[in-house]
Formats: C-alpha cells, structure tokens, sequence
C-alpha cells in the first residue's frame, strides 16, 4: 500500500483503517508535563494515539483527547494488556480500567503486549490461547473494533492459528539494525499490518553516522530518515517527542523519498545496533522494564 501523506491510512485485514503514522506515549510523565505533550501532538495533527495498562499514560492520555475538544471517532486509540494479566477474568478487567481511563466506551485497537508471561511458562501455549479467545469475545461484543499482537515471533502466531480470528496487527521493535525480516516477512504474507515501536533505535541511531549522511544529502533530520524507512517498508511507525518542533517534522515526512540506494545502505547497519535487547522468549521483560 502507498503510503503518501501524513493523511494517509494502512487499511487492516478487518477492513478498518489505521492512520499511517502513531504517537507513543510510553516513557511519558504521569502528570501535567506528559499531558501537555499529548496536547502539543493533538495540535499538531495526530489522531492515532498508542498507549498500554503497563505505561501508566492512559489517564493523561484520556485527558488530553477530552481538552482537544476533537470527537471521539476523528481518533484511533490502541492500548494494550500487559503479560502478567492474560487470564481471561484479568483481561476483561485491565480492559474496563483502561476505558475508564482513557474515558472512552470502546477502543479502536487492542493488543496482547507480549505472548507469554515468562520464560519458565510451560503452558504459555493454552494461556496464549485463552487469552486471544477473550480478545475475540471484546472483539464480537463491540468492546472493540480490531484486535492484534505486540512482540509476536512466527511460533507465537502458531498457537491462535485454529482461532475464528487472526491478529490485524503485530507491533514489534522495529528499524535498521534490527528488522526482523523473517517477522515481517511473515505478517506481510499474512496481511498482518506491522506496527514499529522504538523505529529510532532508541535514539542511539539518531546519530549514526549512515543515518546523518543521508540525513545531510536530502536536508532532513535522521529522525526524518529513520521513519520514513519504516513507511518505506509498509511498516507503521510509532513516534514520541517532547518537543513541538519535532513533531511537526513528522508531518513533512512526504516531502522527500529515499532512494533504493539509501535503502540499501541502511538495512546494511550492523545487525542489533540500537537493539533494545529484549526478546519474547528468552529475554521477557518484567513490569516498568525496558522501552516497549
């Protein structure tokens, strides 16, 4: 699908649309400071919000949708279950906690955060499996208007492979470095919409030196790069700044194309530069740990 202005949409296997470019708020202060910045990203034009029950951004995010003054349905909402509440009673639970706080009666998108609890699980399998079976049930009970993953290998998607309904999404860390292609390669032959969390390396590619070369020939920032790599992908990028200025980059992000060449050059950045390290069968994370 091309992707050609800020405007544009990634139509899901369901049929719902999902606007190209999201606004992570993960990291964000719990108060007014991490309010205000939601705000500056509402003003400057983004719609598509992603949030999770571990972030703890969920009521600022809530707060900040209803000052915009912005109808409810000009936005796409996802947040996410956290790993430590799949049973199906916990689900339905951290679900209800994170509509009263985002102030909303139903999400536009909602995620499994990551497929098992922890390494040592050996039943992840039938958890895994219950746990989407309630995500369909949200799904049916119009709760919902799309469900999906987040940190899902190939062997993940295996085990709800049988269920009445597949994953719309996968959100993964994804940007040059670390790409995971046989991930994405898998969703894309799924139609599986890919979704990038930290596609910046966690900043530490914001000053490689491949990076700020292309960077430098088209006149852009290496943030500027870095999405448009994603997009260049047909992956979805999910941005975070605290300055104003920046996102209102994001928006020019059409005003340039890398070329096949610069393509090439940045998928050759050696592999795990900027990885966050975490992996979801040998490296889960535990509560209030890592950049996801």
């Amino acid at each position: 699908m091309k992707i050609s202005s800020f405007d544009d949409t990634f139509l899901l296997s369901d049929g719902n649309k999902i606007p190209c470019i999201g606004f992570g708020t993960f990291g964000l202060d719990n108060n007014k400071k991490g309010e205000s910045l939601i705000k500056n990203a509402i003003s400057c034009g983004y719609r598509h919000f992603d949030t999770a029950s571990l972030y703890g951004s969920e009521e600022i995010l809530g707060k900040a949708l209803k000052a915009s003054g912005v109808a409810r349905d000009e936005f796409f909402l996802t947040t996410k279950v956290w790993k430590d509440d799949m049973a199906p009673g916990d689900i339905r639970k951290s679900f209800d906690r994170s509509l009263h706080a985002l102030g909303t009666d139903y999400l536009d998108l909602l995620l499994i955060h990551w497929p098992r609890a922890n390494e040592a699980d050996e039943e992840w399998e039938e958890h895994l499996f219950l746990a989407w079976n309630t995500f369909i049930f949200l799904k049916q009970e119009g709760k919902v208007k799309s469900i999906g993953v987040s940190n899902f290998l190939p062997q993940h998607f295996d085990v709800i492979h049988s269920c009445s309904e597949k994953p719309v999404v996968n959100q993964i860390e994804f940007h040059p470095g670390y790409m995971q292609t046989g991930t994405v390669d898998y969703c894309q032959r799924h139609n599986i919409q890919v979704e990038a969390w930290s596609p910046l390396g966690r900043g530490s590619l914001l000053n490689h030196p491949v990076v700020a070369d292309i960077a430098a020939k088209h006149k852009v920032s290496p943030a500027q790069v870095l999405l448009s790599f994603c997009l260049a992908h047909n992956v979805l990028p999910l941005v975070k700044s605290s300055s104003k200025e920046r996102l209102k980059e994001n928006l020019s992000l059409f005003d340039f194309k890398l070329t096949e060449q610069d393509l090439y050059v940045l998928r050759g950045i050696a592999e795990k530069t900027g990885w966050s390290g975490q992996h979801p069968d040998l490296s889960i994370p535990k509560a209030k740990v890592g950049d996801f």
